[in-house]
């Protein structure tokens, strides 16, 4: 019969199977909403498997988890957050020391001062980085085109309806700042694509966001700066 010992390893290494799975489910997404609200609520699971994970010694499931997360893209740092946050409510002991919270800290930070690092975008700039992922038709392939391209704001675009409706869930799906309204004069009809202020205005917020979470996690964590 297999000892307790054996028992919790077996149920913490499942639980991290379900968190990693989902994990990678959520970084997957061409949504930055739907992405951004699976990776904060999969935070204080991942805090409570690598509490876990300190209490019975599984210091190589701890590892592995870290390697995991270190590896993934920078978009990880709304899960680091969450779990970091969640980690700072529990006791002050060993036992947070031993879970490698603080390397999972350090990891947050440096992503977040290298995204702090950069340039901020110039006001004429108004490129537009499509999400990786999803449909890589020559309807998408021109839409990129449109959405890197820095000086260019506005495309008319004659498609037929199935085609515009293409580029309209495309758009919806990725959450771009960019109108699409079609114009129903001539045959076929012409999608309008406008980029808008909304790019700007939600860089600033990101920028905002991980200074705030930055000085928390110094604060919290005793981080260097």
């Amino acid at each position: 019969m297999e000892g307790l010992p054996g028992v919790a390893q077996r149920l913490l290494d499942l639980a991290w199977e379900w968190i990693g799975k989902d994990i990678g489910t959520g970084l997957a997404s061409s949504s930055p909403g739907y992405r951004d609200k699976k990776l904060s609520d999969l935070g204080r699971p991942l805090a409570s498997v690598l509490a876990a994970a300190a209490v019975i010694g599984a210091a190589s499931t701890r590892d592995t988890v870290s390697g995991y997360i270190r590896k993934l893209q920078d978009a990880v740092t709304t899960l680091e957050m969450s779990a970091l946050r969640a980690a700072a409510e529990l006791p002050r002991d060993g036992t947070r020391g031993d879970a490698g919270f603080g390397d999972l800290a350090a990891d947050c930070a440096a992503r977040l001062r290298a995204r702090l690092a950069r340039p901020q975008r110039a006001s004429g700039d108004w490129s537009i980085e499509l999400p990786a992922g999803g449909c890589a038709c020559e309807l998408c392939a021109t839409l990129r085109v449109f959405a890197e391209d820095k000086s260019r704001r506005t495309f008319e675009w004659p498609l037929a309806q199935q085609r515009r409706q293409h580029v309209h869930s495309r758009i919806d799906a990725a959450e771009l700042p960019v109108t699409h309204v079609t114009r129903r004069q001539g045959s076929p009809y012409t999608l309008v694509l406008n980029k808008t202020d909304a790019l700007f205005a939600r860089e600033q917020e990101a920028r905002t966001r991980d200074q705030t979470d930055l000085q928390w996690l110094t604060a919290e964590w005793k981080l260097g700066a």
